[in-house]
């Protein structure tokens, strides 16, 4: 923050000339900083989530390894009609979808979700497949650059080879033309 008043005192056109203008100018720019990150916090008083939030987190017990939003459009399903029915009576209540997801936790296991969750062992499961992707860039770059290498070194020892072999077939020939003439 300072660096860039500091970059904003060397144009003078942007803080004014005096200790007081610049002053003013740091004033009303934390003004704006502030309001703007207050606009964009997320409020303290929420609102209820939509059933829909809910359903698309929670996997159906009924065995079709679907979210309970997609069962119950696919199918006519008890076990997703039931889950949506508890879903509903739980944000009835005023919980939040948090709440409402640790209540399905409590009863169901996590196993209910359809996203594991990003705390614990589970962190695993969302970081592993980066890491991995990452670690095979890497290694195939390795592999890449000393591929490359190698096939200059051999481009090489051909050119430096290739010399000494060029030279004496050269003198072959200008000698065989020689004897034609």
């Amino acid at each position: 923050m300072c660096k860039i008043i500091d970059e904003m005192k060397k144009h003078r056109h942007l803080c004014g000339t005096g200790k007081r203008t610049c002053w003013q100018f740091k004033t009303r720019l934390a003004l704006i900083l502030s309001t703007v990150f207050l606009m964009t916090a997320p409020t303290a008083a929420q609102s209820p989530p939509p059933i829909q939030v809910i359903k698309n987190s929670l996997t159906c017990v009924c065995d079709c390894n679907m979210t309970v939003e997609a069962c119950q459009g696919a199918m006519a399903c008890e076990s997703a009609d039931k889950l949506t029915a508890e879903a509903q009576q739980l944000i009835d209540q005023g919980l939040d979808k948090n709440a409402v997801l640790a209540s399905f936790i409590s009863r169901y296991g996590e196993q209910i979700l359809s996203a594991p969750t990003k705390k614990g062992f589970n962190l695993t499961a969302w970081v592993t497949p980066f890491l991995l992707i990452l670690g095979a860039g890497f290694l195939i770059i390795q592999f890449v650059r000393k591929w490359s290498r190698q096939q200059e070194k051999q481009q090489q020892r051909k050119k430096s080879s290739g010399t000494g072999n060029d030279r004496r077939y050269e003198q072959m020939l200008d000698d065989v033309l020689k004897t034609l003439d």
